[in-house]
């Protein structure tokens, strides 16, 4: 457990500190919006890796389509839910460290859009040992968020296949949460 508790925190850790990158591009939006948006990203995150199941599926819209290019498309909450359900009730927990790369905004407005590129690295660690079960992968994806009256929700997310695409997240996140 003390394992977990020092990933965990670890994790954190990279996250915040990853998270406002200097190199980010940003398009079409005002400071404000890029940082409800860049908030977001954030606490998604934070969620996923924190085993919320309920708290991460809510980030989603319930028409969402997660695309990956190296395995089956799931469309809607519930196979979201019944996908990631297996991986959070497991003792084998994923995580993910994601930086916003790219940013277009597109207003703030109920059905207003936008979109982010990440770069990404996750792995798995085993809660009972502390330590990492298979192989780290990194790489990149797109979401395209939507506005909504609870706030942004990912309507799109989208592993665009370029796996290996961020090897200095994956480094960091293995040099990181590994005792």
């Amino acid at each position: 457990m003390t394992h977990y508790i020092r990933a965990f925190t670890l994790a954190l850790t990279l996250i915040v500190s990853g998270s406002a990158s200097a190199e980010q591009r940003l398009n079409g939006g005002t400071e404000a919006q890029y940082a409800s948006v860049q908030k977001f990203h954030d606490d998604t995150v934070k969620r996923f890796n924190e085993g919320d199941l309920e708290g991460s599926i809510n980030d989603y819209l319930a028409r969402l389509r997660v695309a990956h290019t190296q395995r089956m498309s799931i469309v809607g909450r519930e196979a979201l839910e019944e996908s990631w359900g297996k991986a959070f009730a497991s003792t084998q927990k994923p995580y993910i460290i994601s930086d916003i790369i790219e940013m277009e905004v597109n207003g703030d407005d109920i059905g207003d859009w936008a979109y982010i590129l990440c770069d990404f690295a996750s792995l798995v660690i085993d809660q009972d040992t502390g330590k990492q079960a298979g192989d780290a992968v990194n790489g990149r994806y797109i979401a395209l968020l939507e506005m909504t009256e609870d706030g942004w929700k990912v309507l799109l997310d989208i592993d665009n296949g370029a796996i290996g695409a961020a090897p200095h997240l994956e480094k960091q996140l293995v040099e990181h949460l590994l005792p």
